[in-house]
Parts: C-alpha cells; sequence; structure tokens
C-alpha cells in the first residue's frame, strides 16, 4: 500500500518514520506546498480546522483519506486514527508501541484498515466514532494539557521557595504510577484526604501571597479534590503521644 503523509509537524514527522519502519511505502512528510503524489492513502496530519481543504485537496490523488484528530468526525474522510500520546516530533519509530489508537471509519473496510495500520504500528486500537470524538479528547485534554498545566502552576511556586524542578519529579512520577495501578481515589493523599483545613488554608494563603493568579485555579482544584476525596477508602484513626487523630492510609504529602 502506498501512503502519503501530508502534513510536516510533530506527528506527521515521526508517523513518516515509522510507518516507514513497518515497512510501507511511504511519501512524505509533505508540506503545503508540495505536490501530492497518487497513492491509496493519504494521511493527513494537520490542524483540526484545515482538515477539510486538505481533504479536499488529497482526494484527486488518493483512493482512501484519513486524519489523525481526535476530536474531529469523519466529514470529509474515510478513517480516523489518533495515536494516543503527546510527540515532539523526533521519537523514534518504536514511539507508537503499545499506546492506545482511537480509530473509526465509513465503512467496514475502512475501519479494518485502520485497525490494521494502527496495529501494524505496534499500537492498542479502539473505536471511537463522531458522537463521541470530542468527550474522548477532552479526557485526553485532562490527561495531558490540563496535567501540564498544573504542573508549571507547582513548579513555579516552587522555583519562587528555591526548589528545582527536578526535586518534584518522583512525587509526579509516583503519583502516576499509583493512579496507573489502582485510580485517583484509592491513592489520594494530602491536607484534603485527611481533612486537615489549617494545612489547606496556609497553603491559600501562600498561593495568595507568591502566584495570586493561581488562586482561581488553587480554588478550583481543592473543590474536585474535594469531591475526589467523597469517594477515597475509610480512614485510619491511630493514637500518637495520646491524642487520636485521623490520618488517610498510605504514605502522604
Amino acid at each position: 500500500m502506498t501512503i502519503a503523509v501530508l502534513g510536516a509537524g510533530r506527528l506527521g514527522s515521526v508517523l513518516t518514520r515509522a510507518l516507514r519502519a513497518a515497512g510501507y511505502d511511504v511519501s512524505g512528510p509533505l508540506r503545503r506546498e508540495e505536490r501530492i503524489p497518487d497513492v491509496d492513502l493519504a494521511i493527513l496530519c494537520v490542524p483540526d480546522a484545515a482538515i477539510g481543504d486538505a481533504a479536499a485537496s488529497a482526494r484527486p490523488h488518493a483512493t482512501r483519506i484519513a486524519h489523525v484528530s481526535g476530536a474531529t468526525g469523519l466529514d470529509g474522510v474515510d478513517l480516523s486514527i489518533h495515536p494516543l500520546q503527546t510527540f515532539t516530533g523526533t521519537e523514534p519509530p518504536e514511539v507508537f508501541h503499545g499506546i492506545g489508537a482511537a480509530i473509526d471509519g465509513r465503512t467496514e473496510a475502512d475501519l479494518a484498515l485502520a485497525e490494521r495500520l494502527a496495529t501494524s504500528l505496534g499500537m492498542n486500537a479502539f473505536r471511537v466514532d463522531d458522537a463521541h470524538r470530542a468527550g474522548y479528547h477532552a479526557a485526553a485534554s485532562f490527561a495531558s494539557n490540563f496535567v501540564l498545566a498544573v504542573l508549571d502552576a507547582a513548579e513555579e511556586l516552587a522555583n519562587d521557595v528555591g526548589v528545582e524542578r527536578a526535586h518534584l519529579v518522583p512525587l509526579v512520577q509516583r503519583t502516576v504510577e499509583n493512579w496507573a495501578a489502582s485510580g485517583a481515589a484509592p491513592v489520594l493523599t494530602g491536607p484534603i484526604a485527611r481533612g486537615d483545613a489549617r494545612t489547606l488554608a496556609r497553603q491559600r494563603a501562600a498561593v495568595d501571597e507568591h502566584a495570586p493568579h493561581l488562586n482561581d485555579l488553587f480554588d478550583d482544584l481543592v473543590n474536585a479534590t474535594r469531591a475526589l476525596a467523597s469517594r477515597t477508602p475509610a480512614t485510619t484513626a491511630i493514637t500518637t503521644g495520646g491524642a487520636e487523630s485521623t490520618v488517610s492510609e498510605g504514605n502522604d504529602v
């Protein structure tokens, strides 16, 4: 099967290398001004807003057209393959191995082609139809883009008190590992999980002092974390120095 990859951005670049490594005959990644060859499949690695125009340009040259958007439906294309991963564009072809891929197709043959391509790159394919694309992509944004916004806020506050990003990394990594193994509610720790209103108030005052532009984000995350805490396992009462206190099970921060 001959393939043309349209779009030389992060995903277009690494996808082209991976497809070649998997044995496909690939042209590209092609930039907007480059001629599109006649191929069996054109894969559009372009911004969502440009998919319609790119599909129209590719249609005379391709038997089938695919896009790699997570949020966009099948308007103008025959199939879609969205690698559920973040890319810099410099990764080796093996970056696709073991990741998820949301696929869809207009016909059973289109869907089968999407699954075959995803599998040949080492991805685990699952179907997400047009009606659920926006919700699926919102989940991906929470898992990646919004996480980076929260981590950037953490880094800003840490830097202000002389703590480097590297010192936060093990905490972030362990948190993700715990979530991957058990989900969020069972592994939640911290002042909200243990009902420590005094510490939470001190945190809020520190944010207001050092980074007041983060106040709204802090308040929203506190509310979301309180809702999560309501689903956590029961806490354990322990006695220390003759006084009983209640703490969440497990290590805390």
